[in-house]
Protein backbone atom coordinates (compact mmCIF):
# COMPACT_ATOMS: atom_id res chain seq x y z
CA UNK A 1 0.00 0.00 0.00
CA UNK A 2 1.46 3.36 -1.03
CA UNK A 3 1.47 6.22 1.45
CA UNK A 4 -0.58 9.24 0.41
CA UNK A 5 1.40 12.47 0.42
CA UNK A 6 -0.19 15.13 2.61
CA UNK A 7 -1.06 18.30 0.76
CA UNK A 8 -1.05 21.68 2.47
CA UNK A 9 -3.10 24.74 1.57
CA UNK A 10 -1.83 28.07 2.89
CA UNK A 11 -4.79 29.82 1.23
CA UNK A 12 -7.47 27.93 3.19
CA UNK A 13 -7.05 29.88 6.43
CA UNK A 14 -8.83 28.63 9.56
CA UNK A 15 -7.35 31.12 12.05
CA UNK A 16 -6.14 34.70 11.63
CA UNK A 17 -4.27 36.64 14.30
CA UNK A 18 -4.76 40.10 12.80
CA UNK A 19 -2.68 43.25 12.95
CA UNK A 20 -3.11 44.97 16.30
CA UNK A 21 -3.78 41.63 18.04
CA UNK A 22 -1.37 40.27 20.66
CA UNK A 23 -1.71 36.67 21.83
CA UNK A 24 0.26 34.87 24.53
CA UNK A 25 -0.05 31.12 25.05
CA UNK A 26 -0.37 27.97 23.00
CA UNK A 27 -2.28 27.88 19.72
CA UNK A 28 -3.28 24.58 18.17
CA UNK A 29 -5.22 24.19 14.91
CA UNK A 30 -6.01 21.59 12.27
CA UNK A 31 -6.29 24.29 9.58
CA UNK A 32 -3.95 27.00 8.36
CA UNK A 33 -2.98 29.77 10.80
CA UNK A 34 -2.09 33.22 9.44
CA UNK A 35 -0.24 35.54 11.81
CA UNK A 36 -0.35 39.27 11.05
CA UNK A 37 -0.08 40.46 14.67
CA UNK A 38 2.05 39.45 17.68
CA UNK A 39 2.27 35.96 19.17
CA UNK A 40 4.27 34.69 22.17
CA UNK A 41 4.38 31.06 23.26
CA UNK A 42 3.90 28.08 20.94
CA UNK A 43 2.00 27.45 17.71
CA UNK A 44 1.07 23.91 16.60
CA UNK A 45 -0.71 23.37 13.30
CA UNK A 46 -1.51 20.28 11.26
CA UNK A 47 -1.57 22.30 8.04
CA UNK A 48 0.30 25.58 7.41
CA UNK A 49 1.56 28.47 9.53
CA UNK A 50 1.97 31.71 7.57
CA UNK A 51 3.76 34.60 9.29
CA UNK A 52 2.94 37.71 7.27
CA UNK A 53 5.37 40.65 6.94
CA UNK A 54 3.58 42.41 9.82
CA UNK A 55 3.79 39.29 12.04
CA UNK A 56 6.03 39.38 15.11
CA UNK A 57 6.44 35.97 16.71
CA UNK A 58 8.35 34.91 19.84
CA UNK A 59 7.30 31.28 19.82
CA UNK A 60 8.20 27.80 18.70
CA UNK A 61 6.39 26.91 15.47
CA UNK A 62 5.41 23.35 14.53
CA UNK A 63 3.42 22.59 11.36
CA UNK A 64 3.34 20.58 8.19
CA UNK A 65 4.36 23.63 6.19
CA UNK A 66 5.64 26.99 7.44
CA UNK A 67 6.01 30.20 5.43
CA UNK A 68 7.77 33.12 7.14
CA UNK A 69 7.72 36.68 5.81
CA UNK A 70 7.78 38.50 9.17
CA UNK A 71 9.98 38.30 12.27
CA UNK A 72 10.27 35.06 14.25
CA UNK A 73 12.29 34.35 17.39
CA UNK A 74 11.95 30.69 18.26
CA UNK A 75 12.58 27.21 16.96
CA UNK A 76 10.80 26.18 13.76
CA UNK A 77 9.84 22.59 12.92
CA UNK A 78 8.15 21.83 9.58
CA UNK A 79 7.14 18.23 8.89
CA UNK A 80 7.34 18.79 5.13
CA UNK A 81 8.49 22.25 4.02
CA UNK A 82 9.82 25.58 5.31
CA UNK A 83 9.93 28.75 3.20
CA UNK A 84 11.61 31.94 4.42
CA UNK A 85 10.92 34.89 2.14
CA UNK A 86 13.28 37.78 1.38
CA UNK A 87 11.81 40.15 4.00
CA UNK A 88 11.89 37.65 6.85
CA UNK A 89 14.01 37.61 9.98
CA UNK A 90 14.46 34.31 11.88
CA UNK A 91 16.39 33.85 15.11
CA UNK A 92 16.21 30.19 16.11
CA UNK A 93 16.91 26.67 14.96
CA UNK A 94 15.07 25.13 12.04
CA UNK A 95 14.25 21.51 11.25
CA UNK A 96 12.57 20.47 8.00
CA UNK A 97 13.15 18.01 5.17
CA UNK A 98 12.81 20.82 2.60
CA UNK A 99 14.00 24.40 3.22
CA UNK A 100 13.86 27.45 0.96
CA UNK A 101 15.65 30.59 2.19
CA UNK A 102 15.47 33.64 -0.06
CA UNK A 103 18.41 35.95 -0.63
CA UNK A 104 18.45 38.80 1.88
CA UNK A 105 16.96 36.85 4.80
CA UNK A 106 18.38 37.47 8.26
CA UNK A 107 18.80 34.02 9.86
CA UNK A 108 20.67 33.15 13.07
CA UNK A 109 20.56 29.54 14.18
CA UNK A 110 21.13 26.02 12.96
CA UNK A 111 19.44 24.14 10.16
CA UNK A 112 18.76 20.39 10.26
CA UNK A 113 17.36 18.69 7.17
CA UNK A 114 16.32 15.05 7.50
CA UNK A 115 14.09 12.95 5.23
CA UNK A 116 10.33 13.18 5.82
CA UNK A 117 9.35 11.19 8.91
CA UNK A 118 12.87 10.92 10.35
CA UNK A 119 12.91 14.20 12.26
CA UNK A 120 10.70 14.38 15.31
CA UNK A 121 9.09 17.59 16.58
CA UNK A 122 10.25 18.89 19.96
CA UNK A 123 8.45 17.55 23.02
CA UNK A 124 7.24 20.14 25.50
CA UNK A 125 6.95 19.40 29.22
CA UNK A 126 3.54 21.05 29.57
CA UNK A 127 1.51 23.77 27.90
CA UNK A 128 2.21 27.39 28.72
CA UNK A 129 -1.47 27.99 29.47
CA UNK A 130 -3.75 25.23 30.72
CA UNK A 131 -7.40 25.72 29.89
CA UNK A 132 -10.09 24.39 32.26
CA UNK A 133 -11.45 20.95 31.38
CA UNK A 134 -14.95 20.62 29.96
CA UNK A 135 -17.53 19.32 32.43
CA UNK A 136 -17.28 15.57 32.71
CA UNK A 137 -13.54 15.47 32.03
CA UNK A 138 -11.19 14.68 34.86
CA UNK A 139 -8.62 17.34 35.68
CA UNK A 140 -5.00 16.33 35.86
CA UNK A 141 -1.86 18.26 36.52
CA UNK A 142 1.36 17.91 34.53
Amino acid sequence: MADKKKTYNENKVATIIGQGTELTGEISSEGTIRIEGKVRGRVNCEDTIVVQETGRVKADLIAGQIIISGHVEGNVFAHDRLEITDRARLIGNITSPRVSIAEGVIFEGTCSMKPVGEAKPPVFDKPIIQFPKKSGESASTG
